[in-house]
């Protein structure tokens, strides 16, 4: 098996946005207004064929990637359904405002799986998430989700937690609930290397809270998937996590930017991590400087190795650690998270592998 995961970024940095903890409009200065061009899409679709890679998972993230336009993808799609003879799939981390009807039906006909990044009830949305005017976004938000759902097009919630709405959590929870957003995945806002945006303890509060709520739906029969909940879960009966900041470990993907250049993740998509390029004769095959930023990321610190949590916590998402690399910021934040709830996630994996 050779599957291919490619995270593209086929509008780079370019955002409708200009949301107050955004990590990415820094690391993308010089590059905010290229438009990945058809040429481009040719030469890396005969990358990807030329790789010949047993199944390919394609995930277009931005910047906000509806700005590369509906006949962009049109485009896209066609040539990988034209040139590639491999189980292929779609997925797409949105902000919302762009989607309408005809970009709904293309994703429904295209079995597009969504992430629409929506932080909460609109005092908690509108205080980071706002466009380029300074407007509030929740409206036009919640009018995209009503067409996504009118065309019956798969999407999640992705929520991005900080020290300002950490503690709006229950009440966060409770609006998704009551909207049926029934998949959510919560983010820990951390800038690209360095800048913290959620404190050790706020990030602590928000595992356990998070989990008590989650817990007592669960108990009472009313499953809500909590993306790291599920892959704590996933761990303990037997699965990889499918997260790759809870692998332990990066070279999960490769990201394309709307250039060609390549990054090993969208997180350090800088001079100083460009591993590759579309240019390159084998641009997916991993060459030295991506391979020295993998074995960075299987540095364990030294308390990592005698902690009882380590299986679980797996060291976290490069991007959080600190001490050359090895050690998380959140290493607290995770002990007190699984002293408090560990017992009950084991027994919720035992009695789902009917132990």
């Amino acid at each position: 098996m050779n599957p291919l995961t490619l995270l593209i970024k086929p509008a780079a940095g370019r955002c409708n946005m200009n949301c107050g903890y955004c990590f990415y409009r820094s690391l993308s200065a010089g590059r905010e207004n290229r438009i990945m061009t058809r040429d481009t899409v040719d030469l890396l679709i005969r990358r990807i064929a030329a790789y010949r890679p047993s199944a390919l998972a394609v995930m277009f993230q931005g910047g906000e990637p509806l700005l590369a336009g509906l006949d962009f993808y049109r485009y896209f799609i066609g040539a990988v359904r034209k040139n590639l003879r491999v189980p292929v799939s779609f997925a797409m981390q949105t902000n919302g405002l762009l989607i309408d009807d005809a970009y709904a039906g293309f994703f429904r006909a295209n079995g597009f799986l969504l992430g629409v990044s929506l932080d909460g009830n609109r005092e908690t949305n509108d205080r980071n998430r706002v466009d380029n005017s300074g407007s509030g976004t929740f409206d036009r938000v919640m009018k995209s989700v009503a067409v996504l759902r009118r065309h019956k097009v798969e999407f999640n919630i992705l929520s991005v937690v900080d020290d300002g709405n950490v503690n709006e959590i229950e009440e966060t929870y409770r609006f998704f609930k009551k909207n049926d957003f029934s998949y959510i995945q919560f983010i820990p806002c951390v800038g690209a290397r360095g800048n913290a945006f959620l404190a050790t303890e706020n990030y602590g509060l928000f595992l356990r809270k998070t989990f008590d709520l989650w817990y007592e739906d669960y108990a009472g029969g009313d499953y809500v998937s909590v993306r790291h909940i599920d892959n704590y879960l996933g761990i303990l009966l037997g699965s990889p996590p499918e997260s790759c900041a809870m692998c332990g470990v990066c070279g999960s993907y490769f990201t394309v930017e709307a250039n060609g250049d390549i990054y090993p993740c969208d997180f350090y998509c800088d001079d100083a991590h460009r591993v590759g390029s579309l240019h390159d004769e084998t641009p997916f095959e991993i060459n030295e400087k991506h391979r020295a930023f993998i074995e960075e990321s299987k540095i364990i610190h030294e308390r990592c190795q005698s902690c009882g949590y380590h299986f679980l916590c797996r060291g976290g998402c490069k991007k959080d650690r600190i001490n050359d690399d090895s050690e998380n910021r959140y290493c607290k934040a995770y002990k007190d998270f699984f002293a408090y709830a560990g017992a009950r996630i084991f027994e919720i994996a035992s009695s789902i592998k009917g132990e």
